[in-house]
């Protein structure tokens, strides 16, 4: 039977795979590299490539595509599938560069397929990337696999995908507060993820982001909550008063650093969360979990 299903496409700027020509998850999504008539087209959309390459400042390799029966469909599982690459790389170790991709949306369609359209060999471009990326390796193709698995049939809390939203947001931060962008929109991520409108907000994201360290990287536990605190408390200072208190700045040798390992505490957070809610706990039990371990 044929339906008209819409297509979606994503450029997933920085993106690097060791696959052939496609990463299938479904029937219904794949990341697949560009075509060669792409990677100009796209390349034309902006005339911001800051000497990277192609459009909107970065290399194109790779888009992501999906279709489904409805647009808010489409879109849910797309950036759910954005949000969980990277979560995937929640581990890495804290004096790494994390790792990250830019994330826009492509050209939208339709097929008249409940399937994807099938590749050419011969159109795909396979110029390999020589830039600082995003990539999965190929001992993490079939690991990735299983951990978009678990995300895809976990039914995500709303707060959920603003947590992810804002951290996708924090990839790609370029105005010139950067470090004071990046941090409130991390904040707000821990904030949706945690609180549920309570008061002394800043010392329950901490506590509880920190716990949820110690499901993942228990040694993590102690340093994420004295971090997260400071973290509010800069947040506060941008928010209150335009610009970090020197005080509390003190406090961060390296704001870059720092920044980094709040994303990461975020990333670990997240990672638990969405475990805890495919076995079947709430929002609400997940807080109060993690308010009996103090």
């Amino acid at each position: 039977m044929w339906n008209i299903w819409d297509l979606g496409v994503q450029a997933l700027y920085y993106f690097d795979a060791d696959v052939g020509s496609e990463l299938t998850l479904s029937t219904q999504l794949r990341i697949r590299r560009v075509k060669k008539s792409e990677k100009q087209s796209y390349g034309q959309l902006s005339g911001k490539d800051h000497g990277l390459g192609w459009g909107f400042g970065g290399p194109l390799s790779f888009v992501l595509e999906c279709v489904s029966q409805t647009s808010r469909e489409l879109e849910a599982t797309m950036k759910r599938l954005a949000i969980s690459l990277l979560l995937f790389k929640h581990d890495m170790g804290l004096n790494n560069e994390l790792p990250w991709f830019r994330l826009r949306w492509g050209r939208w369609g339709a097929w008249e397929s409940d399937r994807l359209p099938p590749l050419k060999d011969a159109d795909l471009d396979y110029e390999p990337m020589s830039f600082p990326r995003y990539r999965l390796t190929l001992g993490e193709v079939n690991s990735f696999r299983i951990f978009w698995s678990v995300c895809n049939q976990t039914n995500w809390h709303n707060t959920l995908f603003v947590a992810g939203k804002r951290l996708l947001q924090a990839q790609w931060r370029e105005e010139e507060h950067v470090l004071e962008d990046r941090l409130i929109d991390l904040m707000i991520a821990c904030e949706a993820l945690v609180l549920k409108g309570e008061h002394n907000k800043g010392d329950n994201i901490a506590h509880r982001v920190g716990k949820l360290q110690k499901e993942q990287i228990s040694h993590l536990e102690k340093r994420a909550i004295d971090e997260l605190g400071l973290a509010y408390k800069l947040r506060n200072d941008v928010v209150h008063e335009g610009e970090f208190s020197s005080s509390n700045l003190a406090q961060v040798p390296f704001p870059e650093e720092f920044t980094r390992h709040v994303e990461q505490y975020l990333r670990i957070g997240m990672v638990n969360y969405v475990d805890m809610m495919n076995q079947g706990q709430s929002k609400t039990n997940i807080i109060q979990y993690l308010d009996s371990l103090r």
